[in-house]
C-alpha cells in the first residue's frame, strides 16, 4: 500500500500535471456537480454523483460508504460501475469492520486517502492484509480511498476501484480523488437538505409520522389507482380518548407524551401490513391509508391497534375503519373515505367501543355510510367547506326512518312484541344509547309490565340499569306514571334528567343509572292493547331532544299488522 505522506498538505497536488490534463480534470468535477444538481433525493443524489465518480477518476467502480460512528463500522450505500462477483448496486447489509482495515481507521481519524494494490504481498509492510483480499475477490487490480467530508467532519469514504489490466491507481490519484469526493459531498449535502425540508413538509414534528398533506397526497395516488385497475384502498381514522383530560389534569407536556407513545403503536400495527402509511392529522386525530389489502386484513390490522392501545392508554381509543373492499358504494374521491371513515369513526367513540367500527358492515341499510353521504350533500349554506367534520355535528333523526324500517323487513318477526323490540334495539344502538324497554298494558291501561329489555352498555350512575333502580320491579301503576299512560295513546316525548318539570320517579330513574334522557312511545296495537318502547341515552348519544317524533312514527309502523305474504 502507498498513501500520502503525512505532512503532505490536504488537498495539494503533487505533481504538476499538463494543463489539457488539468482542465481535463476540472470538467470532470464540473461534471460531477451538475449531476448532483438534477438529484430527485439522497440515493437518487449517490447515484448519479457517483456514475459521475466512475468517469472523473477513470475507475471501473465507485462505492459509498457511511461511517458508523457508534458501531465502527462502514456500511455501503451504493455500488456504482463494474462490480465485481457478488456486489450489488444497493446493498442492504453490506458492512466492514473499520478496526479490520488499520488504514481506513487512520483515512477517518487523520483525513489521509490511500491506494492498495492487489499484487502486493498481503502481509508486506503498508500493505492491509484485508483490502487486498477484497480487490482480489473482486477481480480488481487496484483500490484508491478517500474521506467524504461533510460539515468539517468525516462522514464516509469514497472507495475507487480499477481493473487487473487498468493503469493502477498511484499516489498522485490521491489528491485528485479527494477532490471528487469532495463533489460527492456536495451532493449529498444538498440532497440531505432537499429531503431534511421534505420531511418538514410531509411530516409531523411531534410525533415523526406522516401530516396531513402526506396523508391527502397518498390518499389521491392510491384513489386514482383504485379508479384505473381496482386498487383496495383502505382508510382508519382513530381519536386519542381523554387526551383534553390529560391536558387539563398533568399539563400539555403529559398530552404530548401520550401522543407520541400512541404514534408508535400506530406505527407497530400498520407495519403489520405492506403499503400503509401511518399519519397525524391534527390534534389527537390519527389515520392510516392501505393499499393493496382486503378489507379483512385491514380490520384485523385496526383491531391489533385497539388492543394496544386499551392496554396502553387510559381511556383507549376510537377507531373507524373505511375500505373500498366493503359495501359503502363507489368511492370517487377522499373527501368520501375519509367522511366514511369519519363516521364510523364517530360512532365508536359515542358508543365507547373496544373495537373499530367498519363502514357498511351493520344493518342491511348501513347508517354510518348514510351519515357519510348526508353530509356530502349538505347545503353549502349549512356546511360551507364541505367539512368532513360536519359528520359529526349532524342534528335531527329522521335518517332512522329508513335504516330501522328496512332492518324491520328483514328481520321477519311478527307480532306486536317482536317487531317493537327489532325497533327499540335498532334505534338504541344507532343512537348510541344505552339500553332499551318494551312494556305492554292491557286493554283498560291501568297497568303496564315490562316485557323484555336490553342494555347495550350501561351509564356512569350508582346502579347498572333501570331495573336495578327500581329494585327488580317490573309492573307499574300507570296512575303513577301519568306521562308514560299518555303514551299509550300514540304519543312521543323526551324526559331529560336535568329537566326540573320531569316526573320525578323517573327523574331518579335516570340518575340512579348515570342517564341524561329518556326516549319513549307508544300506541295500541290491534286487540287495544297498550304497548311502551323506552330508549335510554348517556352524554355519548348527545342531543336526543327531536329523537321522540321518529320513535313515535316507527313504534306506528311496527304496531300495524305485518303484510301478508302474497
Amino acid at each position: 500500500m502507498s498513501r500520502l505522506a503525512p505532512d503532505t498538505p490536504f488537498g495539494a497536488v503533487p505533481a504538476a500535471l499538463s494543463r489539457d490534463r488539468a482542465v481535463e480534470r476540472l470538467h470532470a468535477l464540473t461534471s460531477i456537480a451538475k449531476a448532483a444538481t438534477g438529484a430527485t433525493g439522497f440515493m437518487d443524489a449517490l447515484r448519479r454523483t457517483t456514475e459521475a465518480a466512475v468517469e472523473a477518476l477513470d475507475a471501473a467502480s465507485v462505492s459509498v460508504s457511511v461511517w458508523e460512528r457508534d458501531q465502527a463500522t462502514v456500511r455501503v450505500l451504493v455500488n456504482t460501475g463494474d462490480l465485481g462477483p457478488g456486489e450489488l448496486a444497493e446493498p442492504v447489509d453490506e458492512t466492514y469492520q473499520v478496526t479490520d482495515y488499520p488504514f481506513i481507521t487512520r483515512m477517518f481519524s487523520d483525513g489521509l486517502g490511500f491506494v492498495q494494490l492487489a499484487d502486493a504481498e498481503p502481509e508486506a509492510p503498508g500493505s492491509d492484509p484485508n483490502l487486498v483480499r477484497l480487490l482480489r475477490l473482486l477481480r480488481k487490480g487496484s483500490g484508491l480511498s478517500v474521506p467524504i467530508v461533510l460539515e468539517s467532519r468525516v462522514w464516509g469514504e469514497l472507495f475507487a476501484t480499477r481493473d487487473l489490466d487498468a493503469e493502477p491507481f498511484d499516489p498522485a490519484d490521491v489528491d485528485f480523488a479527494t477532490a471528487v469526493a469532495g463533489q460527492v459531498a456536495a451532493g449529498i449535502a444538498q440532497a440531505q437538505h432537499v429531503e431534511s425540508v421534505a420531511r418538514l413538509a410531509y411530516t409531523d414534528p411531534l410525533t415523526g409520522l406522516a401530516n396531513r398533506r402526506a396523508v391527502d397526497d397518498r390518499l389521491d395516488q392510491a384513489l386514482d389507482r383504485h379508479r384505473t385497475d381496482g386498487t383496495v384502498v383502505s382508510l382508519v381514522v382513530v381519536d386519542v380518548n381523554g387526551l383534553k383530560r390529560i391536558n387539563d389534569d398533568r399539563g400539555h407536556e403529559a398530552g404530548d407524551r401520550a401522543l407520541v407513545h400512541f404514534a408508535g403503536l400506530l406505527a407497530a400495527s400498520a407495519g403489520l401490513l405492506p403499503g400503509t402509511l401511518a399519519g397525524r392529522s391534527g390534534g389527537d386525530e390519527f389515520c392510516v391509508v392501505v393499499e393493496g389489502s382486503t378489507s379483512d386484513h385491514v380490520v384485523w390490522m385496526a383491531e391489533d391497534l385497539c388492543r394496544r392501545a386499551n392496554a396502553a392508554l387510559d381511556e383507549g381509543i376510537a377507531c373507524g375503519v373505511a375500505s373500498t373492499d366493503d359495501p359503502v358504494g363507489p368511492v370517487g374521491s377522499p373527501s368520501r373515505l375519509f367522511r366514511l371513515a369519519d363516521a364510523a369513526q364517530s360512532r365508536a367513540k359515542r358508543s365507547r367501543a373496544r373495537h373499530p367500527v367498519v363502514a357498511g358492515r351493520g344493518l342491511p341499510q348501513d347508517a354510518t355510510v348514510r351519515l357519510a353521504d348526508a353530509a356530502e350533500t349538505m347545503p353549502r349554506s349549512q356546511n360551507p367547506r364541505g367539512d368532513r367534520r360536519r359528520v359529526r355535528a349532524r342534528r335531527g333523526f329522521s335518517y332512522l326512518l329508513d335504516d330501522v324500517l328496512e332492518t324491520l323487513d328483514h328481520s321477519g318477526a311478527t307480532g306486536a312484541q317482536e317487531r317493537l323490540e327489532v325497533v327499540a334495539d335498532a334505534v338504541c344502538r344507532l343512537v348510541d344509547g344505552c339500553s332499551w324497554w318494551v312494556s305492554r298494558s292491557d286493554a283498560s291501561h291501568t297497568v303496564l309490565q315490562t316485557i323484555s329489555y336490553s342494555a347495550i352498555r350501561y351509564g356512569g350512575g350508582l346502579v347498572a340499569d333501570k331495573e336495578a333502580g327500581l329494585g327488580g320491579t317490573s309492573t307499574f301503576v300507570l296512575a303513577d306514571y301519568p306521562l308514560s299512560r299518555r303514551m299509550l295513546d300514540g304519543h312521543g316525548g323526551v324526559v331529560a334528567v336535568d329537566d326540573p318539570l320531569a316526573d320525578p320517579s323517573e327523574r331518579a330513574i335516570l340518575e340512579g343509572a348515570g342517564y341524561t334522557a329518556l326516549v319513549m312511545a307508544g300506541g295500541t296495537d290491534d286487540t287495544g292493547a297498550g304497548w311502551l318502547v323506552e330508549v335510554y341515552v348517556d352524554d355519548i348519544a348527545g342531543d336526543v331532544s327531536s329523537l321522540a317524533a321518529t320513535l313515535r312514527a316507527l313504534t306506528a309502523c311496527a304496531l300495524l299488522p305485518p303484510p301478508r305474504p302474497a
